[in-house]
């Protein structure tokens, strides 16, 4: 599946999430991105093989590379180097449109549109969207589950209808989909285009609604989540339950640790009370189907299902260590 015949290369940095790449890639590759092409960070618990596993069954859809910073950890930011470094590859030269997203971000399509391909033709064509990202609570949940994300976590941290109502803007970040000729250094959240209006190129959000060059051709990687997901949003699980937060503290996050600042208030933030929000909290049966065809691979199979014991083992050493049984109690792991 593409955008019309052209391609479309998704470019993610990953570190222990391996619970989740079979859904998160299932899900993305049955909304129209061809390939993907992901770097990794000292991975422990089979993330790597997974996506290892997952080239030799895709060589032409699926890329693992380790992330030029594992050898140089005192140079430059994750993301950053990585993006550079994504640069370089014949498959990136050779993808029409680039993608930048992370392991716990769902592109979630809206009104009947499933595909990329019909997201364009509902809002006519762009050059790049940026879609809204509606950050999710723990639902609270405290366990580390083994179902679909998508399923788990259907509560947003933001009262969205509330704001809407007040006529409130509620600011929040972005992703972005943008055709490889737009110039400009990748970042995580867009490609930094300052005279991207002087191109004649066209650049929307999740409505199909024209973005202001105020925006376009500046740094900003925010936008008002009100009024701008009409056909999509990018559901955000940046925390999920109570456990897996404390995993996700403990492994840094996958640009830098010091990311997540206070990690007490990091929660709190992110654990505010919002809207129930479902409107992506199925997979697609196309994607469904990808997943039963990944699990029916043995190979992959063991290393997907080793991998919540590896989660599992080592939460169990979190909570044995002195600040890992405090934020624990803290954010009402023993509760």
């Amino acid at each position: 599946m593409t955008i019309g015949k052209e391609k479309v290369l998704l470019l993610s940095v990953m570190r222990n999430e391996g619970p989740y790449i079979l859904e998160w890639l299932a899900h993305h590759f049955t909304l129209g991105v061809d390939d993907l092409l992901i770097f990794t960070n000292g991975c422990t618990d089979n993330t790597d093989k997974i996506l290892d596993r997952l080239e030799v069954m895709m060589p032409h859809r699926v890329k693992h590379q380790p992330n030029p910073k594992v050898m140089f950890p005192d140079r430059g930011k994750w993301h950053i180097m990585a993006l550079r470094y994504a640069g370089h590859f014949g498959r990136c030269k050779a993808a029409d449109w680039l993608y930048v997203t992370d392991a716990d971000e769902m592109l979630n399509l809206k009104r009947d549109v499933n595909t990329l391909d019909q997201f364009f033709q509902a809002t006519g064509p762009a050059d790049a969207v940026s879609f809204t990202s509606v950050p999710f609570n723990s639902n609270g949940h405290k366990a580390a589950g083994r179902e679909n994300v998508v399923e788990r976590f259907t509560q947003t941290a933001s009262q969205f209808q509330a704001a809407e109502d007040a006529g409130t803007p509620v600011i929040t970040a972005v992703k972005t989909l943008f055709r490889n000729k737009v110039e400009g250094p990748r970042r995580p959240h867009r490609p930094v285009t300052k005279d991207f209006s002087k191109h004649g190129f066209k650049w929307i959000n999740g409505s199909g609604d024209a973005m202001p060059p105020e925006f376009t051709d500046e740094h900003n990687k925010a936008i008002d989540a009100i009024g701008s997901r009409k056909y999509a949003q990018l559901n955000h699980y940046s925390i999920k339950s109570v456990a897996e937060f404390l995993l996700k503290v403990d492994r840094g996050a996958a640009v830098s640790s010091a990311r997540l600042g206070a990690s007490e208030q990091y929660w709190n933030h992110a654990n505010r009370p919002g809207d129930t929000d479902t409107s992506g909290a199925t997979l697609s049966s196309d994607a469904q189907e990808m997943y039963e065809f990944l699990m029916s691979d043995p190979e992959l199979r063991e290393l997907h299902e080793e991998s919540y014991v590896l989660r599992e083992a080592r939460l169990a050493e979190i909570l044995k260590t002195e600040s890992g049984e405090s934020l624990a109690r803290a954010i009402g792991y023993f509760d």
